[in-house]
């Protein structure tokens, strides 16, 4: 079995053993760490979404070029669970934040009637309302500060939270609660 220092080169040059060990070693404290933060809302009770949470986790962790995964640097202290719990936790907390984002999400999977028609075209009453949304949208950003609309563009922009930080000089957790703040404020706004 491959031991935490050299885990983390074997896991960039996917290699299947170290994935393997990867899943031995981490996959039930992940879980744990994630179901303790979704235990808490009983909507979500008797649902497996703890391993979808962690499937999100894993691909996250793959993607782009495993950027992730190249992030982590055990020279600051931090031990690779440890890090890799933080990580399952704000993918839980994001989870989360994205259902609450969508209330007609229900326990159970939401079916659409086959007698609904389906078209990617939306109607104009639509396109006039995302319309006023986004004019809305653009005189809200403009009441943020400068630090606080590079920040939400950035955001936008689709960058992920380890390259905000590095670009902004904030660390990762900041990243998370400075976004989640800035978006509530702005959804606040939006809805009054």
């Amino acid at each position: 079995m491959l031991d935490e220092a050299s885990l983390i080169p074997s896991l960039l040059s996917d290699d299947e053993r170290a994935w393997r060990t990867f899943h031995e070693l981490y996959a039930s404290r992940l879980l744990g760490a994630i179901s303790r933060v979704t235990r808490r809302f009983r909507e979500l009770e008797g649902t497996d979404h703890a391993s979808d949470i962690y499937g999100t986790l894993c691909l996250r962790l793959l993607s782009d070029d495993k950027r992730r995964l190249r992030s982590f640097d055990p020279g600051r202290g931090t031990p690779l669970g440890a890090w890799l719990c933080t990580l399952a936790k704000n993918s839980a907390h994001d989870f989360l934040r994205s259902r609450q984002r969508q209330p007609w999400l229900t326990r159970h999977s939401v079916e659409i009637s086959e007698a609904e028609p389906c078209s990617d075209t939306p109607d104009a009453f639509s396109q006039c309302a995302r319309n006023e949304e986004a004019e809305q949208l653009e005189a809200l950003t403009q009441t943020l500060s400068e630090r606080d609309r590079e920040f939400l563009q950035a955001y936008l922009e689709g960058k992920e939270p380890e390259q905000i930080a590095e670009e902004l000089g904030i660390s990762v957790s900041t990243v998370y609660s400075k976004k989640h703040k800035i978006l509530a404020r702005l959804e606040n706004a939006l809805a009054n």
